[in-house]
């Protein structure tokens, strides 16, 4: 449903016009985990709503962290597919296998390659990322054993070659690069990994951290090596046996592995008829919507402003593309309601045994501010603060600290006088420190009788108005009337990391079950163990849970379940401890199980 400008509930398609094959409602360009989450979240706010996603990836859309687990031997490939089979019909999304070429913006519609065009009320792009890969001019980058790992088929072929493998290098400074050393390890091969910087990912760690994480992998087995790069590399009849470096050392391998970074897909940018900004990814406000009316970005190609310093930047994480996904669908189908602001840029990994967790700026060195460190409890912290405020927080060790508080107490601004030792330590008790605030809140607004207000960032978003006549003129502009709303953020619970030791073959995993189409209370995805996103392994979170009303299927308020059986104990999220009165998903009973599977089958044999 949309919004006349009165303000009064309209539908999608008005009078006698019908829905047609070059046409719908909701399109959107790529069906990576934000496209197609987005077209997931637009349809349970839109029943009627005609939804199409076009793109030229032959293959369902890919839980792309669990490859890792994949190239290790952990996970099957029917494992990786981040929705069940069938989830696009199920939730009558329209599947076009093409390429888009252009947008027109003026006619709101795409050009396909092949020179035909489909139009759209609102239009996602959510194209996604391409591998830097390595340099064009790099003697022997095209012999057989250079890979680059990003997609699917980038790990089947390392998959093949795996067994003929003695020596293997891996080039890259990222967690990507210290992941698939990891992986490498894990089949007994022996890895040189070339870091280009003196440190890992020197835009995340500092010194001490990062010589942490590497004194890890040489444990593992691996030479690092750091300050070092590849000038050339060497074959025998096509395939590799060795690289050189700018040190003047030949390393010998059967294997090159580049896992270089990424960088956003922002061709339809410079291929739209209207100015559509871009820069390092395509500029968006804290909705998503880019600097042309009707046009939505989502994922790695988008770029967020970083409340903390004013740039625009790509958050190219798997979580990050999920939530906005869900942002996108709510917007385009004109639920703002549903909509929370992304806050600042936050990212849980792996580095080899270590779990890190990066908040904010930690590195940054604003004026008035000051650095703490602490090396206690087997790991290390860095905090960045400016007066009671936190800015920045770095966490390495073998535990994951509760990273969503401590991004909402960046977010919002709150003090952190009385929590600092705890910080510092690794020893922060997110769900005691919340609980106290909120009875403090309670507090002041009985003997006060004012209302306390929690400050949330400042951050300054754009708008879109219909086009003018001069549309090179269009600039981005603050958006008075978007609401500041908690920000809902997914979960970070750890999951183990990659070992060296021995394969052992995965228990089987039960993929979630649909539910018959007809009982919108139990629609799609009925998820049972897991029902929130993990950093580590990708895995989604059950939707929220639905209402039948007289308007059709819709979100309950907007929010996400909390996990059953997270208020007895364990991990928690966010959610956990600020938000108490969201109603537990629940569970399918054996009846019900039941019921589900004969109805596939009814199903199954019916076509």
């Amino acid at each position: 449903m949309r919004q006349d400008h009165a303000g009064h509930r309209a539908p999608l398609f008005k009078g006698a016009e019908q829905p047609s094959i070059d046409r719908a409602d909701i399109v959107i360009v790529g069906n990576g985990i934000a496209g197609l989450t987005a077209a997931i979240q637009a349809r349970s706010f839109e029943p009627d709503a005609r939804i199409a996603i076009i793109s030229d990836q032959n293959h369902p859309t890919i839980n792309t962290p669990a490859l890792k687990q994949f190239a290790v031997g952990k996970l099957t490939r029917e494992q990786l597919l981040a929705y069940p089979p069938g989830t696009e019909r199920q939730e009558r999304i329209h599947l076009i296998h093409a390429r888009v070429e252009k947008i027109n913006a003026q006619s709101k519609s795409v050009v396909l390659a092949n020179g035909s065009a489909f139009g759209y009320g609102t239009l996602l792009v959510a194209t996604g990322s391409t591998p830097t890969a390595l340099p064009p001019q790099l003697p022997g980058r095209d012999f057989d054993g250079v890979l680059t790992l990003h997609r699917l088929q980038d790990y089947l072929d390392l998959r093949r070659r795996l067994p003929e493998i003695e020596e293997a290098v891996v080039i890259g400074g990222g967690a990507h690069a210290c992941e698939t050393v990891m992986g490498l390890l894990h089949w007994g091969i022996h890895v040189h990994w070339l870091i280009r910087s003196p440190v890992l990912l020197p835009r995340m760690l500092d010194e001490t951290a990062s010589e942490m994480v590497l004194e890890g992998i040489r444990q593992a087995g691996a030479a690092v090596y750091t300050s070092t790069e590849v000038v050339g590399i060497v074959g025998r009849v096509g395939s590799v046996i060795g690289v050189v470096t700018n040190h003047q050392q030949f390393i010998p391998c059967q294997l090159v592995v580049a896992c270089t970074g990424t960088k956003p897909v922002t061709t339809l940018a410079k291929h739209c008829d209207l100015p559509l900004k871009h820069e390092n990814g395509i500029l968006v406000d804290d909705h998503l919507r880019s600097s042309v009316r009707d046009i939505y970005v989502a994922g790695d190609v988008a770029a967020l402003k970083n409340p903390l310093t004013g740039q625009y930047e790509p958050r190219a994480q798997w979580y990050a593309a999920v939530e906005q996904g869900r942002m996108a669908g709510a917007m385009m189908t004109g639920h703002r309601e549903a909509v929370r602001p992304f806050g600042v840029p936050w990212h849980a990994t792996h580095l080899g045994d270590l779990s890190m967790l990066y908040v904010g700026n930690p590195l940054q060195s604003p004026p008035g501010a000051y650095v703490l460190t602490d090396t206690s409890r087997g790991g290390y912290r860095r905090l960045l603060l400016q007066g009671e405020r936190l800015i920045g927080y770095l966490a390495l060790g073998p535990m994951q600290p509760d990273s969503l508080a401590i991004k909402r107490i960046i977010d919002e601004e709150l003090p952190v006088r009385d929590i600092l030792k705890g910080l510092l330590k690794g020893e922060f008790d997110a769900r005691q420190y919340l609980t106290r605030r909120r009875t403090y809140t309670a507090q002041d607004l009985v003997t006060s009788g004012r209302l306390a207000s929690i400050k949330p960032p400042t951050v300054q978003t754009t708008t879109q108005t219909t086009p003018e006549p001069a549309p090179a003129t269009r600039s981005l502009a603050p958006a008075a009337e978007a609401p500041q709303l908690e920000p809902r953020l997914p979960t970070t619970e750890q999951l183990p990391p990659l070992s060296t030791g021995p394969v052992v073959a995965p228990a089987p995993q039960r993929a979630p079950v649909p539910a018959p189409a007809g009982n919108a209370a139990s629609r799609y995805p009925i998820v049972h163990e897991e029902e929130e996103i993990s950093p580590f392994t990708g895995t989604l979170p059950a939707l929220p849970e639905q209402e039948q009303g007289q308007t059709g299927t819709r979100l309950n308020s907007g929010s996400l379940p909390a996990r059953p059986g997270q208020e007895r104990g364990g991990r928690r999220n966010l959610w956990a401890y600020s938000d108490p009165a969201l109603p537990a998903f629940p569970r399918q009973t054996p009846a019900q199980r039941q019921q589900v599977r004969s109805y596939n089958q009814q199903r199954e044999g019916g076509r």
